[in-house]
């Protein structure tokens, strides 16, 4: 119930719905507790009373790292980042560290010995948190209405037309969205989701990116879903069969969409998101000029970062207005490599955990989120960029300890990845072939 509550109030509640009811999460000022996620304090509770409540907690508790041991490693190079800054780095804060890292460890630990009912009930709700967002997010879009204030640094951000919705931030709202649509489009069986929602979904997901803004997560998620639709054809020519359904819905869907599109575009809705294409304002460029930073550093800097002012005063003098967007960029030049170096240890980690969690269902998600901590500012701040996917993924597509070892057994996979290459199924073992229907 702790898990489920957490994940609940980890997509409903972004920093920007906690400032707009008071609570200071990203404004100076204010108590350290207030810095830090009401859903990571579930999680901690829960893990806390998952490992009490065990018979042998201490064996349990082991078991558990040794089980998770990717993420245990995260936590302890947390820990270890935390005790270098709280050392060497006074003028930087630390508390970062626990909703935009470390919590994502700790929900891969509590969903360890989650069984299929329980996972199937956060799937549940993980769906209509996503597809309320994605609504949201249009109704923002073309309104012009906010469900709460996009507030940066005490500002009101009234220029911006990008969607915040439930999800909070454009990019951590676009990664999220993104992630899910990946997961939709690209895994086999998604728990808690009949296949008759599936397509639906994924076009709302579609449909949202635009006015949530994100252009890299929009191409990546566009490129996925075109890739997938370009295999299906692919099988489909080489005699692949097709439900009834599915050929009705594409010939209906196709021409409708597309004419909304073009109506939409005729309205101006898209001219925002398009001029970012044409004029970003030199925010591609940024991406590279970055690593000018590294240029001419000293040793003392390469070994153990930048004191705060020196680098905010680099920044400053080499053009990037939006400040470090590279997550891996950001931890390099702000604690030097050697401690940088066993936080990426960490998140490897995790990172394998992940697959051997959910199995290759997992690759291109993962690799969708590894590409956008890579170009935003993503886990070198607070955000919740790991931790949001990672509730996704081992919601929907994460396997229970049982299932797992079955898998393992019989080698099966769940994911497009693994059906490239294979040929048409044979007769009566898909959908409805057209060679029935014809004459």
């Amino acid at each position: 119930m702790l898990l489920f509550l957490g994940v609940v109030a980890m997509f409903s509640l972004s920093g920007f719905a906690l400032e707009f009811f008071g609570v200071p999460y990203n404004s100076p000022g204010g108590s350290i507790i207030t810095k830090i996620h009401p859903a990571t304090y579930i999680f901690v509770l829960a893990l806390g009373l998952a490992v009490i409540a065990n018979p042998n907690p201490v064996a349990y508790m082991f078991d558990l790292m040794a089980r998770c041991l990717g993420s245990t490693f995260l936590l302890v190079a947390c820990i270890l980042l935390w005790i270098f800054i709280a050392r060497f780095k006074g003028d930087q804060p630390a508390s970062f560290l626990i909703d935009a890292i470390m919590v994502a460890a700790i929900i891969y630990m509590l969903f360890a010995d989650v069984g299929d009912h329980a996972r199937l009930r956060i799937a549940r709700i993980v769906h209509t948190l996503m597809i309320v967002n994605c609504c949201l997010s249009l109704v923002e879009g073309l309104s012009g209405w906010r469900l709460f204030p996009f507030v940066l640094n005490d500002t009101e951000q009234e220029w911006e037309y990008r969607a915040t919705a439930l999800l909070g931030h454009p990019l951590g709202g676009a990664l999220a969205t993104g992630v899910y649509a990946i997961v939709l489009t690209t895994v086999g069986e998604v728990r808690g989701l009949g296949p008759r929602w599936r397509a639906p979904i994924i076009l709302l997901c579609m449909a949202a990116m635009p006015f949530i803004g994100s252009r890299v997560s929009f191409l990546i998620v566009y490129a996925t879903v075109a890739v997938v639709l370009g295999l299906k054809f692919l099988r489909f020519l080489s005699g692949a069969g097709v439900t009834m359904r599915m050929l009705v819905a594409v010939l209906l869907l196709f021409p409708l969409v597309t004419l909304a599109i073009f109506i939409l575009y005729q309205m101006g809705i898209f001219d925002n998101f398009l001029d970012r294409f044409i004029n970003d304002k030199g925010s591609a460029q940024s991406r590279v000029v970055l690593f000018k930073l590294f240029e001419d550093i000293s040793l003392r800097n390469l070994l153990l970062g930048y004191h705060d002012i020196n680098l905010e005063t680099q920044v400053r003098l080499s053009g990037l207005v939006e400040g470090i967007e590279n997550s891996w960029a950001g931890h390099a030049l702000r604690f030097g490599v050697i401690m940088t170096i066993v936080l990426w240890f960490g998140i490897a980690g995790w990172f394998v955990d992940m697959l051997r969690a959910i199995g290759r269902g997992a690759v291109l998600p993962l690799a969708y989120v590894f590409l956008i901590l890579s170009t935003t500012v993503g886990i070198s701040g607070k955000t919740n960029m790991m931790s949001v996917p990672a509730a996704i993924m081992l919601s929907l597509i994460g396997r229970s300890r049982a299932a797992a070892a079955a898998a393992g057994q019989a080698g099966s996979a769940n994911d497009v990845l693994s059906r490239i290459g294979r040929g048409p199924p044979l007769a009566g073992a898909g959908g409805v072939r057209l060679s029935q229907w014809s004459p």
